[in-house]
């Protein structure tokens, strides 16, 4: 004979191996009605245990109505109690929502929900059921694993989701959910490489939360997100001798000559802009520049040539005076437009014009790989394509044998 749970209990969690449904009971109770003014509780019991919780809410306690176990007043009290009681009842109805949600999570993962695990997911903002709750618990975690650019990346993913929904729950998050997403963010002009990149940080939490216990409503390998690299943007040879010449001329001011003169440095060595704000003069004065890499945590060696020597030689506020990426984004832009290159330039173009200008001078794959400190070649292959398209149009040269 099949026993069927009570309908009360259907949030309730299910303990498989004695097939019962344990009842969580939740009561809101006043401390002391004898009190004109009295503090709220939230009492917890199940499991023969019970919790409480301080709601940080103080009623009067000739209003509490302990039949619905909210606060209420006749229409002949003044407008503003009456407000003020109303907004009370708000505050309950909402925690009311919490035990809901908190309830419901736990039941889809079939996980044994007890007095103590609810009053701590009430205390700490519900993270293992409200997925932006529980992003921000894990950022503040990874904030000193990765680098200030990184952290700066997770945190505008976070604001986006949060303007989205910040009630989002965990089995909000199935496959119609990120198709949903993507549209919002496509309406909202990010490129595709954008939402991808978007996508793909969301699914690298969700993989966190899967390791800690939290069961997600769709199996993550059928999350599909797509390529999150964007155009290479690359300055070809004349446009950089266009800012080598701009960098070496007397008419260019101190503060324009310190930004040229760090872009071209980036890009005869292939630096991140963390790395070679993170190098100081003296170091910069030898033949090679020592470092540790911010992003992957090792030390690295890059030769300086020739070029890059006389750089550093002519301008000695170079790694005395630094900037942030973000004025120095600001400034090349303006740079960039009065030298007459039609190109959307930022501080990182220097990196991928290393590679494709290594690349263009004779330089091997293999080496790119190691100079540019990535862990796998798929990374680079990219360049090599780059340079080979360039190959490619040259054949119409040969038109003009005839």
């Amino acid at each position: 004979m099949m026993i069927l749970p009570d309908e009360n209990l259907i949030f309730d969690t299910r303990i498989d191996t004695k097939r019962l449904y344990v009842s969580l009971q939740t009561n809101f109770v006043p401390r002391n009605l004898k009190k004109e003014k009295t503090k709220l509780y939230l009492h917890i019991t199940g499991y023969a245990k019970r919790e409480r919780l301080n709601l940080d809410i103080e009623i009067d306690s000739k209003f509490w109505r302990k039949e619905n176990q909210r606060l209420s007043v006749s229409n002949k009290e003044s407008l503003i109690l009456r407000n003020q009681i109303k907004d009370f009842n708000l505050i309950i109805d909402n925690v009311d929502a919490k035990i809901t949600n908190i309830k419901t999570a736990y039941r889809l993962a079939e996980t044994a929900l007890t007095p103590k695990k609810l009053r701590t997911e009430l205390v700490e903002d519900m993270p293992r059921v409200n997925f932006c709750s529980f992003y921000k618990k894990m950022l503040l975690l990874e904030k000193p694993k990765v680098s200030v650019g990184t952290y700066r990346k997770l945190t505008s993913v976070l604001k986006k989701l949060k303007l989205y929904n910040p009630d989002l729950i965990f089995q909000d998050l199935t496959l119609n959910w990120f198709d949903s997403y993507r549209d919002y963010l496509l309406k909202l002009g990010n490129k595709t490489t954008t939402i991808n990149s978007n996508l793909k940080i969301i699914k690298k939490f969700l993989k966190i939360a899967l390791k800690l216990g939290i069961k997600t409503p769709c199996n993550l390998d059928d999350i599909k997100i797509g390529s999150t690299a964007g155009t290479k943007i690359s300055l070809e040879p004349y446009e950089l001798k266009k800012l080598k010449e701009f960098h070496d001329s007397v008419f260019i001011n101190e503060v324009d000559k310190i930004i040229v003169g760090y872009f071209l440095l980036a890009s005869l060595t292939g630096l991140r802009f963390t790395d070679l704000m993170s190098i100081d003069r003296t170091s910069a004065e030898s033949d090679f520049l020592n470092f540790k890499a911010i992003k992957v945590g090792k030390q690295q060696s890059i030769s300086l040539n020739e070029t890059a020597k006389d750089i550093v030689k002519q301008n000695l506020d170079l790694f005395v005076v630094k900037y942030t990426n973000q004025f120095i984004n600001r400034q090349l832009k303006v740079i960039i437009k009065n030298l007459g290159i039609k190109k959307k330039v930022t501080f990182h173009v220097s990196r991928h014009t290393f590679a494709t200008s290594f690349l263009r001078a004779g330089g091997k794959i293999e080496k790119l790989q190691i100079l540019l400190g990535h862990s796998s070649l798929q990374q680079v292959m990219v360049y090599n394509h780059i340079v080979a398209s360039e190959a490619n149009k040259e054949i119409f040269l040969l038109d003009n044998l005839f």
